[in-house]
């Protein structure tokens, strides 16, 4: 049985997991090395920082999520297949290594903030085409 995610590293170990599935993918990976380049050794710390939050009650994330996609969806409309695609290679990365309660948290939460996502981009993308 694996164990559920109790400590930060558990979130750092997911989100690595996550980008190395994500990287690979056509794309996802397009928009994450080209179109608006990440820099994992900065991104993976403000990343854990955000579902520290979440998972673990923690307070060190400052950012506004909502605000960062929009900035990449001028770069390129993210649709709902983006989104999917996000949350399955998360799905993966928390079933690859943990389970339990919190694990379970982690990929509702994921669900959750990736339908809201598409339904913002799907809404502002279609404000533009008009």
């Amino acid at each position: 049985m694996k164990q559920d995610i109790t400590h930060r590293e558990d979130i750092e170990r997911i989100i690595t997991r996550f980008y190395e599935l994500s990287f690979q993918d056509d794309r996802l990976g397009k928009i994450f090395k080209e179109i608006s380049p990440l820099h994992l050794e900065t991104h993976i710390p403000l990343v854990a920082d955000f579902w520290e939050g979440i998972l673990l009650d923690g307070d060190k994330y400052r950012g506004n999520v909502t605000e960062k996609h929009f900035n990449v969806n001028r770069l390129t409309a993210l649709t709902r297949s983006d989104f999917d695609g996000w949350y399955s290679y998360w799905e993966e990365a928390v079933n690859e290594l943990f389970e339990g309660e919190r694990a379970e948290m982690a990929k509702f939460r994921a669900r959750s903030i990736a339908d809201i996502m598409s339904y913002k981009m799907d809404h502002i993308n279609q404000q533009a085409m008009s």
